[in-house]
């Protein structure tokens, strides 16, 4: 069983996590927002292949490499407050390009939302509900591979999600302008934080 992943925001050396895993979502995921779309569900007993597998856990790592890059630098140039801003507003276009690079739909998203609009795809909902603490590789009625990866908080993850009256006053005011319906803070050390979620067509 792969471990959890480790995922903390906002500092250089391990500069994703400075995103709050429900800011950076691919819109192209499967959806129920359309009527006219089938719901696309879970189907048992179907694993992906392990190369599929192997191609959803590249799609993850890359956007880990590309979204921390530009975290460091916003942090080693303007500090926290930028790297937040980073995530508003660059974030899911870094997840949208390499879901085109890797032919997947790509994303995160969380135990408590900071975006409210940042929901996980249908597929993935059941599980989400459920807490889901570690890596789940599933097959879809639609018949793609999808796989739903947990983000577990480490210490340094307390600075922008741990409890309210801990977080600093110059990351509080930025994370209250930008995200004012923040829900994702009060998480304590090694918690479960959010997952990334992948989806990806058959070829």
């Amino acid at each position: 069983m792969l471990r959890s992943l480790l995922l903390c925001p906002l500092l250089a050396i391990v500069a994703l996590n400075g995103c709050s895993p429900d800011t950076a979502t691919n819109n192209s995921a499967t959806k129920t927002d359309d009527p006219s779309q089938p719901v696309v569900t879970i189907v048992p007993d179907r694993d992906p292949s392990e190369a599929q597998r192997e191609k959803m856990l590249a799609a993850k790592q890359a956007l880990f490499t590309q979204l921390s890059g530009r975290l460091q630098q916003a942090m080693q140039t303007a500090g926290p407050a930028a790297a937040i801003s980073v995530c508003k507003n660059e974030a899911a276009k870094i997840a949208e390009e390499v879901g085109q690079q890797h032919g997947v739909s790509i994303g995160r998203s969380g135990v408590r939302l900071r975006n409210p609009n940042n929901l996980p795809p249908t597929w993935a909902t059941e599980l989400v509900s459920q807490k889901s603490s570690e890596p789940v590789f599933v097959t879809l009625s639609n018949e793609h591979a999808a796989a739903l990866l947990p983000i577990k908080l480490q210490s340094q993850c307390l600075m922008c999600h741990g409890p309210a009256e801990q977080i600093a006053p110059v990351i509080s005011e930025q994370l209250s302008k930008l995200y004012p319906q923040d829900e994702a803070v009060g998480f304590k050390e090694g918690e479960l934080r959010g997952w990334f979620w992948i989806e990806m067509p058959n070829a």
